[in-house]
């Protein structure tokens, strides 16, 4: 009868190959800390580390537009108190004008004015990296279109009119913006508004601190009548009257500019805090995701010397079943 070791050889191989399959992945697991090295080794781990990091990923999108925000409205607090600063000094003319011992430097006060209104409608064009920061949603200069006698692509624009009764100068700024509001996303479900609005900083329409300066300079720069003033000429009793009331709508109208600077360091502040707060859950996600897929390494080092221990038991009883002769099986 004739006797073959083909099934012996079979199955030894077999097991071998198991042994060398999962020394390999002991030894994956530890170079790349990474407990799990296929698919198929599990499943459900795998769906769970993927939701875990599109949520890490989720965040970190949220957070790194919370960040950008931070800085505008840094820029935008910045800003405002520098407009905030301009508007002191235009109140500033208009009680040296109500004095009457000034009256002789009307038309002088008049110009120091006009050149204040130039100045703040350039602060009010403020940007910050190429978007308009007072404009609502028309942020860049392709979403402005000029209308004439308007020229620029800009949010504030101060424009010549012809003269009229109730307007000597002719002056006038136009605002081209929007008064919507410009929002992020701070989460899946929630938003937040990162803008200030060109109303809320500047008064009704975008405009109304400009039209109550353009009022002060006319009455400083032109009679009743539309003509000119000379500096011989005194202020009458309404209109000493009409430019304290100016002086006062401009004091309302500092308030309220001062109160939306608040609001714009409360709103980064904010920003700031939900930024900190996406961290905590992102370190949080982090951990829970290391747990799923990351390598025990301690208990991977005593799984490796365990299938060592076990290959070299087996080559050794390789090397004692196949060290056959055919006198072996002569026998």
């Amino acid at each position: 009868m004739r006797i073959t070791t083909n099934s012996q050889t079979t199955t030894y191989q077999s097991n071998l190959f198991q042994i060398q399959e999962r020394l390999d992945k002991q030894n994956q697991r530890i170079a790349s800390g990474k407990d799990i090295v296929r698919l198929a080794d599990a499943p459900g781990k795998i769906s769970d580390i993927k939701q875990l990091s599109t949520l890490i990923d989720r965040n970190a999108l949220y957070q790194e537009s919370m960040r950008e925000v931070s800085g505008e409205l840094i820029s935008t607090e910045a800003s405002l108190q520098s407009f905030a600063d301009k508007l002191s000094a235009v109140r500033d003319v208009g009680l040296v004008a109500s004095e009457t011992s000034n009256h002789d430097k009307l038309p002088v006060l008049a110009q120091e004015m006009y050149q204040r209104l130039t100045d703040m409608v350039k602060e009010a064009n403020h940007d910050y990296n190429g978007k308009y920061s007072f404009a609502g949603t028309k942020t860049t200069p392709e979403s402005i279109v000029p209308v004439p006698p308007q020229v620029t692509n800009e949010p504030f624009e101060l424009i010549q009119n012809p003269p009229t009764a109730s307007n000597p100068s002719g002056l006038q700024v136009v605002f081209k913006g929007n008064l919507q509001d410009r929002v992020i996303n701070r989460s899946q479900t929630g938003t937040e508004v990162i803008n200030t609005k060109a109303d809320v900083a500047f008064g009704a329409g975008g405009t109304e601190i400009f039209d109550t300066i353009i009022k002060a300079h006319n009455l400083l720069n032109y009679r009743s009548d539309g003509t000119q003033r000379d500096s011989s000429e005194l202020f009458s009793t309404g209109e000493q009257r009409q430019l304290q009331s100016y002086v006062k709508d401009l004091t309302n109208q500092m308030s309220n500019l001062d109160q939306e600077i608040g609001r714009v360091g409360y709103r980064r502040s904010r920003m700031d805090a939900l930024s900190d707060q996406i961290d905590e859950d992102n370190t949080r996600l982090g951990e829970l995701r290391s747990q799923q897929e990351d390598t025990n390494i301690p208990e991977a080092i005593i799984q490796l010397k365990k299938e060592e221990n076990a290959l070299q038991y087996s080559l050794q009883i390789g090397a004692r079943l196949f060290n056959q002769s055919l006198l072996d099986f002569l026998r």
